[in-house]
């Protein structure tokens, strides 16, 4: 029986199986699945003219009416040079209106290729001019206060944006020149014929990798320019630019005052005939066959230092040794080779995107360039109001080419006391070296990076041997890391050598440079220089103990600027009450014969001696009133001082106290009454 129901089973399988499968074919074919286009039944009832004129005077305004209109791609973001944008223009030729259309979206091209009719569903959306150019989007609250243009979602623009189920039309550009363009052809397609790039950008690339925007321009047989902007993520960013001359089609946009153009890939630039000047890109950007000079050569026709031009053809090969993408360096590259390192003037930033980075071989044809010595430093440049200044960007290409090479910079390991003019310039090492105690943990400089508008200054730290030998670290507040923080240990510094007045200096080009793993050679006991306090907030450093006796004042961080030096202060000015006591204690110290203590005091705004120096052997870390205090003698700024004059406590000697633990603390005293309220600062403990 089981048999038979089995049997009976496998046969009305096969059969529901062939049913199904028959039921699907209909002659042999299978089904075509059936399409739409979504425009099939869309009707434009405006123009890209009716809604820029729902914001005649360009501010923010929504569009309240059920306006449906259409337009044509003329941008594409097939290649990285437009970012979330479509721009259409009213027309495929003789364009009347064009408008930039704002989309959280990525590859548009792939579903709005250029030339393709594009309906707007505009309701809701909002209009106003962004930097001069008529936009579409949504609105979003800008950080400074009120309304912008924002991008539609995705799920906005499915709704909103509807492609034409027609084939994309051919988009022919309106020609314009240098003379006959303006606001009227924003978002539109144009053409410029026998154009081409400035000199000033030959030899370069479109943009520079990684970089939002760059500028280009594009100049006309009288000098007449327009700019060309580039993003640096566009996929040609690194393309070097063509040196003839054309034509070259663009969308035409506009930053406030300044018109620009954007290219959609580089078959927008068509630039290959003569310059207006009859050269050719065969005369550009080609380095001289080789180097015969060397930079002792060059230096050696200015053996006084003198502004003196460079008259014959001498070419020479080096190697970037330092540049300008830290910030450290500003308009200027140092190069060597091995006679020796020399300053090479740019009137430019972002040198190291040029080519001029650290490492790039360069062939340097210096005919017609300068030499002079600057604060006794060799700088290769141009003539600037009688003296040595920069090569311009106008002339950098017919001077400087960036080899297809690179090597590693040669270092000169030097000690302090072996510096000489001949070696500035130069990439030298120095080691078992450490930053002396006042500086160690102080920023190397101040880049003011919390406030508008910045005030960056620069500062000097200084760095020593075992022996005392000492040599400037100079850093800019416009570096980098000019806020971190110098180390505490011992090792390697590597920079290039400079001179000041004398005094020699170092230049980091990079935090890297400072390499300090090692422990000091000569340990202190206690090196405080306040550096990692924070301006007018309670001082809370490891071991320390901030105390407030009488009254609720602490001692607070302080910071001046010019100088970018933190310090310890106190005051009861403006405290409402009549008395204050504020305790600043040291972490344990352990005392050995010899064990001297110093430290710096500045007074301001004086009106009573309110600073007392004490030690102690039995403070528990804790109980400040419990302890047992005696005073130190020292001397302390007072009222015979200059304000913000920094004095030296002189050398106090502790070896009273050998073989004991002992604590250092600052005693402030005082209230807010009008012979009260002295400020004191305390800066640079050191016991050792």
């Amino acid at each position: 029986m089981k048999n038979i129901f089995k049997q009976n089973f496998k046969a009305l399988l096969i059969l529901l199986g062939f049913i199904s499968v028959t039921s699907c074919v209909h002659d042999d074919n299978w089904d075509a699945p059936k399409t739409t286009c979504q425009a099939e039944n869309i009707t434009p009832n405006a123009t890209i003219s009716d809604v820029l004129a729902v914001s005649p005077t360009g501010e923010i305004k929504q569009i309240t009416t059920d306006m449906i209109f259409a337009g044509y791609v003329i941008s594409s973001d097939e290649h990285g040079n437009f970012y979330t944008t479509l721009i259409l223009q009213d027309s495929p030729d003789n364009p009347t209106a064009g408008i930039s259309i704002s989309v959280d979206k990525r590859d548009m091209y792939t579903e709005f290729p250029v030339g393709k009719k594009v309906y707007v569903k505009a309701k809701g959306l909002f209009v106003a001019k962004e930097h001069g150019v008529y936009k579409v989007g949504e609105a979003f609250t800008l950080t400074h206060g009120g309304i912008g243009i924002g991008r539609m979602s995705p799920e906005q623009a499915k709704r909103r944006l509807i492609a034409s189920c027609d084939a994309p039309s051919e988009i022919v550009p309106k020609v314009v020149d240098m003379t006959s363009f303006s606001d009227a052809d924003l978002n539109q397609l144009v053409k410029f014929e026998n154009v081409q790039f400035a000199k000033s950008d030959l030899c370069s690339t479109y943009a520079y990798e990684g970089v939002s925007g760059v500028n280009k321009y594009i100049e006309d047989c009288a000098g007449r320019d327009i700019i060309l902007r580039n993003s640096g993520y566009a996929d040609f960013a690194n393309q070097k630019i063509p040196a003839g001359n054309g034509s070259i089609v663009a969308v035409m946009g506009k930053y406030n005052s300044d018109f620009q153009l954007y290219i959609r890939d580089t078959n927008d630039v068509q630039f290959n005939d003569p310059r207006c000047d009859g050269t050719t890109a065969a005369d550009y950007c080609a380095p001289p066959a080789a180097a015969n000079a060397t930079i002792a050569d060059i230096k050696a026709l200015s053996p006084t230092g003198n502004l003196t031009q460079i008259t014959t053809d001498k070419v020479i090969d080096v190697v970037v040794t330092a540049d300008d993408e830290f910030g450290n360096f500003y308009k200027k590259i140092y190069v060597q080779d091995a006679t020796g390192g020399l300053q090479v003037g740019l009137n430019m930033r972002d040198l190291f995107r040029r080519g001029y980075k650290v490492g790039n071989k360069l062939r340097i044809q210096t005919q017609g360039l300068y030499i002079a010595k600057k604060y006794d430093e060799y700088v290769l440049g141009d003539i600037y109001n009688g003296g040595i200044g920069r090569i311009s960007d106008d002339i950098d290409q017919d001077h400087i080419f960036v080899l297809n090479e690179t090597a590693e910079p040669q270092v000169s390991v030097m000690g302090l006391t072996d510096f000489t003019l001949d070696d500035l310039g130069k990439l030298v090492q120095v080691q078992n070296v450490q930053f002396r105690p006042q500086d160690v943990n102080e920023q190397l400089a101040f880049s003011d990076s919390d406030n508008y508008p910045q005030h960056p200054k620069s500062a000097n730290r200084i760095l020593a041997n075992c022996n005392g030998d000492q040599v400037i670290v100079r850093t800019s507040g416009y570096a980098a890391f000019a806020d971190a923080h110098t180390p505490a240990l011992n090792g390697t510094v590597t920079g290039i050598l400079g001179v000041y007045n004398g005094d020699y200096q170092i230049y980091l080009r990079n935090i890297q440079d400072l390499d300090m793993t090692n422990p000091r050679c000569h340990a202190e006991k206690l090196m405080e220089s306040f550096g990692r306090v924070v301006k007018n907030e309670t001082i809370d450093l490891t071991g320390w103990t901030n105390f407030t006796e009488a009254g609720s004042r602490p001692w607070f961080g302080g910071f001046y600027g010019n100088a970018a030096n933190h310090y310890a202060e106190m005051n009861a000015y403006r405290s409402g009450e009549a008395l204050n006591i504020s305790w600043l204690v040291s972490p344990a110290i352990q005392v050995d014969n010899g064990t001297i203590l110093n430290f710096d005091t500045a007074k301001a705004y004086w009106k009573h001696n309110a600073l007392s120096v004490w030690i102690s052997t039995d403070f528990n870390g804790v109980d400040v009133p419990g302890a047992t205090w005696q005073p130190l003698n020292a001397r302390l700024a007072t009222n015979t001082d200059p304000n913000h004059a920094w004095i030296n406590s002189g050398d106090i000697d502790l070896s009273a106290y050998a073989g004991q633990k002992v604590y250092i603390a600052f005693k402030y005293v005082g209230g807010d009454n009008p012979n009260s309220t002295s400020t004191y600062r305390v800066d640079n403990v050191v016991i050792k």
